[in-house]
């Protein structure tokens, strides 16, 4: 007897299917609503940090034209896209917090939307709430939608890319294609990790192929996705030349001393895995097999970020990865969903309420840039203010000549919120003596100054003045970033 006979029986009147449907849209709809309010809570209370400053700086430039060919060396992660929205949403809204911070958060509910139609399409409508539920108040979303940085667009954009991939696989169309293709062609001009994301949906259709699924139309979209990216490519190659070369000295620091058989053995189980992914038995009753295709999508990219690191360079960052984080919140639903219903709306509830009682306390430190421009400002306009040319280093010496970030990293940031007449130094930061010898003649000049490092207390001491002559005291530490107001020192 199934659930609705057993109803019948007993005289109970069971849930239709639309009558389930509507009230998953109700919890959904709820969800959202608390979800905006929150990604839209104090958006312009804290100053921008540093790489948000970028996104400004981006965004200020004259025009798409200008944002293109900005030097490498000036901003080497640079996504263009991302920049070029941000661009003519600026023009409109200001560049104050709020308005560069507020094109984070409205694509952050975008990120929800997409989130509940894939769990819809691959699962059923109370997958999609759960889903949207588990990633919606996740500590991760919140400070992404609450960032003027590319990650809330790199993840809508790859949502949405996959949702109309599925859909091209599912009912195949040329207008369906086009669509896919020129959102696969968005996610390496937002991130260059897309084209990670395009090479695990290329291998989830390669074992469609190999099954006998071999609709041409998937694979248009594909090559339209690579064909749009080709103008970018020789950009693209400049920056990854200098991202694995110049940023030898960024905060992933030096390349990890990885034997040879390590390297290998990684390399075995990287392939063994991803061979199993596009050619193994199919487990699920689905032939669309979801499941596997939400794991291979998260999977690869992760893969191929730590065999990179284990046997080039440090590479791994937990937000190159952030769409498959994301879309691993509709393969926790489907998988727990497909072996309990009931355990599934627990967990994803519970989840969420654990993620909004602990949101208070997953905010960012506040950044100082506002106290230091009101200080500099006090100091007098004869004052120069130091930053440290060079790829940050996270605190590590960094002894190698660079000529990326040729005005100084933390300058851009400095300069949003101060517009005095104060001289603006770079010193390099990967030649400590030079440094030192700049600051102590400035400062003894000016009668005082200030210097912004992004390297930790014991390798800025060799390139702050002389403790003899000048007076030096932190007035701001915290990870990559100490600010240090320098005087000299009474005789």
């Amino acid at each position: 007897m199934d659930s609705a006979n057993a109803a019948a029986s007993a005289g109970i009147t069971a849930p239709s299917r639309a009558g389930s449907s509507r009230r998953a849209m109700q919890i959904f709809a709820a969800i959202l609503i608390v979800a905006a309010a929150l990604y839209s809570f104090h958006l312009g209370k804290d100053a921008l940090g540093a790489s948000e400053a970028y996104s400004a700086w981006a965004a200020s430039k004259p025009g798409v034209a200008a944002i293109v060919r900005t030097p490498v060396m000036d901003d080497p992660g640079k996504q263009v896209f991302y920049y070029a929205v941000l661009h003519y949403y600026t023009r409109i809204f200001g560049l104050s917090e709020v308005a560069l911070r507020s094109m984070s958060a409205t694509l952050a509910v975008v990120s929800l939307l997409l989130i509940f139609a894939l769990g819809r399409q691959m699962f059923d409508a109370e997958t999609g709430v759960a889903a949207a539920a588990i990633w919606a108040f996740n500590p991760l979303a919140i400070v992404f939608a609450q960032t003027a940085r590319m990650y809330p667009m790199f993840i809508a954009i790859s949502l949405a890319h996959l949702l109309t991939l599925i859909r091209v696989r599912s009912r195949p169309s040329t207008a369906r294609a086009i669509g896919c293709g020129v959102l696969g062609a968005a996610m390496p001009y937002t991130h260059m990790a897309g084209l990670l994301i395009v090479g695990a949906e290329a291998a989830m259709l390669l074992r469609d192929f190999t099954r006998g699924r071999r609709d041409p139309m998937v694979w248009l979209a594909m090559a339209i996705a690579l064909g749009l990216f080709l103008p970018y490519v020789p950009v693209a190659a400049r920056q990854s030349h200098d991202l694995m070369y110049g940023h030898s000295l960024d905060y992933l620091g030096p390349a990890y001393n990885y034997s040879l058989t390590d390297k290998v053995a990684a390399l075995a189980i990287a392939a063994g895995f991803g061979l199993w992914l596009i050619f193994g038995r199919a487990v699920e009753k689905d032939r669309d097999e979801p499941l596997r295709w939400l794991v291979t999508w998260a999977a690869i990219p992760t893969l191929a970020f730590v065999i990179g690191s284990i046997v080039l360079h440090p590479m791994f960052n937990p937000r190159y990865l952030s769409p498959g984080i994301a879309a691993t919140s509709i393969l926790v639903a489907g998988g727990i969903g497909a072996w309990s219903i009931k355990w599934r709306n627990l967990l994803a509830a519970g989840f969420a309420l654990l993620c909004l009682i602990l949101s208070p306390f997953a905010r960012a430190k506040p950044q100082p840039w506002r106290e230091l421009a009101r200080q500099v400002a006090a100091g007098g306009p004869a004052e120069p203010v130091f930053f440290e040319s060079g790829f940050v280093s996270n605190g590590r010496t960094a002894n190698e000549p660079s000529a990326g970030f040729p005005f100084g990293y933390y300058s851009v940031v400095f300069n949003y919120y101060f517009r005095g007449p104060n001289p603006r130094v770079a010193v390099p930061g990967y030649d400590p003596q030079s440094a030192r010898a700049t600051i102590e003649s400035r400062v003894s000049a000016a009668g005082g100054g200030w210097l912004a490092s992004w390297k930790d207390g014991d390798s800025v001491r060799s390139e702050l003045p002389d403790a003899k002559n000048f007076k030096i005291v932190e007035t701001h530490r915290e990870p990559d970033l100490g600010i240090y107001r320098i005087t000299p020192a009474p005789r």
